[in-house]
């Protein structure tokens, strides 16, 4: 992992490299509507950057919601991307630490998300998310939270 490597909260100066990024992982831009919608989950709050040298190489985006279901709030990951140069890397996994982390501080009972791609499955199931439907297509997976928090109890007992 670059020790140039941070992931923080976004910046409304980030906007632009966000909106860069989908472009590049969406291969199309469209006329207009997602810059604002960038600005208004960095005001909300809800948009993290990973950046290297300032230059800004993934994101993740998660938004906080009122889960009837689960009885409380709830966070749903809506876009992940990190730049084909960068995967591999580490970037990712500590984009999805910090999102998790950044949930469960703001009061979320459960943390969900969904992907068609096999490779983000296994990054998600190594940060104890279970796939709760979907067999073909789209999968929905939510963090097994207890799983998580003891095995950050684990890890930072045999690190301390």
């Amino acid at each position: 992992m670059d020790p140039c490597l941070i992931v923080r909260r976004a910046l409304q100066a980030d906007a632009y490299a966000v909106d860069g990024l989908l472009s590049e992982w969406f291969d199309w831009k469209p006329d207009s509507g997602r810059l604002d919608s960038i600005r208004r989950a960095i005001t909300k709050r809800e948009l993290l950057v990973a950046e290297v040298r300032s230059l800004v190489i993934g994101f993740i985006h998660y938004a906080m919601h009122e889960d009837i279901i689960d009885g409380g709030l709830n966070s749903f990951i809506t876009a992940f991307y990190v730049s084909p140069a960068y995967r591999g890397n580490g970037v990712g996994t500590l984009l999805l630490t910090e999102a998790i982390e950044y949930s469960l501080a703001m009061g979320a009972v459960g943390i969900e998300t969904s992907t068609i791609h096999a490779s983000a499955k296994k990054l998600y199931e190594k940060r104890y998310f279970k796939q709760t439907m979907g067999d073909i297509g789209e999968i929905f997976l939510e963090l097994d939270v207890p799983e998580y928090l003891h095995a950050k109890k684990i890890g930072n007992e045999s690190n301390g």
